[in-house]
């Protein structure tokens, strides 16, 4: 069996026809609206509740020195 350039041209191109169907309608179907509106919030996640700077760490006591062995009354 000869297979025609033509044809094989014409195979390819209805596959990637149904491949972008098959996209479209994944990307539009309802199920998956609610996992996509909470992808496209991701951005915007926790902006108010980040801050500016890094916290900077605090320091550990030393503890040979005189506040660390005084024993509160």
């Amino acid at each position: 069996m000869d297979i025609d350039l033509n044809i094989l041209r014409a195979a390819v191109t209805l596959l990637s026809f149904i491949v972008f169907a098959g996209i479209v309608y994944w990307a539009l179907a309802r199920k998956n609206k609610a996992r996509f509106d909470e992808a496209a919030n991701l951005p915007f996640a926790d902006d108010n509740e980040l801050p500016l700077e890094a916290p900077k760490p605090t320091p550990e006591p030393d503890p040979n020195s005189k506040e660390a062995t005084r024993v509160s009354p």
